[in-house]
């Protein structure tokens, strides 16, 4: 549990510096272990092990934050850092029209511990780079992949949050992602392909060599790639792969229904809680409370512990994923859903593992009902307007279907549409649950992330070519 004693007089400081100007405030401190390591063509081009600490310290004031930070952790400076966060939320709250308030939590005492089978921490550089050089070895002798690109991160970090409410948390985490760029040339063209592994648990991430696996795949989907042929375009059924399905629940809906761009109008869910908004075979839920996945943690950073968040159910909006901030406003309760990249930032709305819920249908039955279509793989990225509900999104593979088999492999396909009739143009959801597709999602700040699903139809959608 945290130090009883420690946390009484850190609470203290940061009173006495405050003065009385704070309703609300919270204390975070943070320590990152990490080692980043980079291999292109068989040569080390980063090799990078280190430590980041820090604190900051959020105050609500009058309806209105103050954010400050700072990287030293002694008394003085966490003093300083509340006094700045003071005065900027007092000067603000002299301006601000919409008065910030905060859901109420019961305040909570804990310590979490992510333990890990094979600790990074005891884990060699030296066997960390071997994860690198036996990926490269599998792909080192394909003369068309004229560039590859393997990389190793982890970090461990070490956070205690502190609020004036009573909370009081230490929290201790894992996470490892490795990842493979292949670029490969055939004929004058270029085609490139990327896989990962991210998960929130040690080195044993990588028991069974998946990441041979992964490698292997790559250039099979390479090899695909650089023999496709330019893809049909109009409205077409369409089946998509575990990955892209995780792409468009994390991407169109995911965004969607968090609760910041939900109240600020930027949202194509604003208002439709409890309507209809999909066929009824499609639940769509974010879950950080799923052991081992890269998005996966016990209590956000408002020291809230986070739940299963059902945002689609049986193809009604259900609900969104929520600050305490965006929970009062939308007179709904708290889930946990506020993340902050390092103690840099003060916590935002994010998401963490969004995954469609598995169906009945099998990937056979999706083809056989499919006499002339696409089949889609994995993502090049895409984008997504959240408050019209527009997405565009690029498959990084695709095969034709015709009568129901799969045919000539297609490359430069993407897809678009609009999120809410898409949702109701799913047709058939399948059996084959993939999760744990690892993805750092940007928001002003960066958090890992996992998506996934089962296979998908769509019964129609807007196909074409880069």
């Amino acid at each position: 549990m945290p130090d009883y004693y420690l946390v009484i007089f850190l609470m203290r400081v940061v009173q006495n510096a405050l003065q009385g100007r704070a309703d609300y405030f919270d204390i975070r401190i943070t320590d990152v272990t990490n080692t980043i390591l980079e291999l292109k063509k068989n040569e080390v081009s980063k090799a990078i092990s280190g430590k980041d600490t820090g604190a900051c310290v959020r105050v609500l004031y009058g309806g209105a934050w103050g954010f400050a930070s700072t990287p030293d952790i002694s008394e003085e400076s966490i003093r300083d850092a509340a006094d700045k966060a003071a005065r900027i939320a007092r000067g603000v709250s002299e301006s601000v029209k919409e008065k910030t308030e905060l859901a109420a939590v019961k305040p909570v005492i804990d310590e979490v511990t992510i333990e890990m089978k094979k600790s990074i921490m005891d884990t060699s550089i030296e066997k960390k780079l071997d994860l690198l050089l036996s990926t490269f070895d599998v792909v080192k002798d394909y003369d068309f992949i004229v560039n590859s690109t393997a990389s190793y991160k982890d970090t461990y970090t070490v956070e205690e949050f502190y609020s004036s409410e009573g909370t009081s948390l230490v929290m201790r985490s894992p996470n490892v992602l490795w990842s493979l760029e292949l670029v490969g040339k055939k004929d004058g063209q270029l085609q490139s392909v990327r896989r990962r592994i991210g998960n929130t648990k040690g080195f044993e991430a990588f028991d069974g060599d998946h990441h041979l696996d992964c490698s292997r795949d790559a250039v099979a989907s390479l090899v695909s790639l650089l023999n496709g042929k330019s893809p049909p375009s109009g409205k077409l059924p369409v089946i998509a792969d575990p990955e892209l399905t995780g792409v468009f629940a994390h991407e169109a809906v995911g965004h969607a229904s968090e609760g910041d761009l939900v109240t600020t109008g930027n949202s194509c869910f604003e208002n439709k809680i409890g309507e209809k908004i999909g066929n009824s075979i499609v639940t769509i839920k974010d879950d950080a409370t799923i052991p081992g996945l890269f998005g996966s943690y016990v209590y956000d950073d408002e020291g809230v512990r986070t739940r299963t968040k059902v945002l689609i159910k049986d193809g009604i909006l259900n609900e969104f994923i929520l600050s305490r901030e965006t929970a009062k406003k939308l007179n709904m309760e708290p889930n946990g859903g506020a993340r902050a990249e390092s103690y840099h930032g003060r916590p935002l709305v994010r998401m963490s593992n969004t995954f469609i819920e598995r169906g009945d249908s099998s990937f056979r039955e999706m083809l056989e009902e499919t006499r002339h279509g696409v089949y889609l793989k994995g993502t090049r990225g895409g984008q997504v307007n959240t408050s019209q509900g527009y997405f565009q999104f690029n498959a990084q593979e695709a095969y034709l279907i015709e009568d129901g088999e799969l045919k000539t492999p297609l490359r430069d396909v993407s897809l678009s549409g609009h999120t809410l009739e898409i949702l109701s143009l799913i047709d058939m959801v399948g059996e084959d649950l993939s999760l744990g597709h690892a993805g750092l999602c940007g928001k002003g700040q960066t958090v890992p992330v996992g998506d996934g699903g089962p296979h998908i139809r769509i019964s129609e959608c807007v196909v074409g070519g880069r």
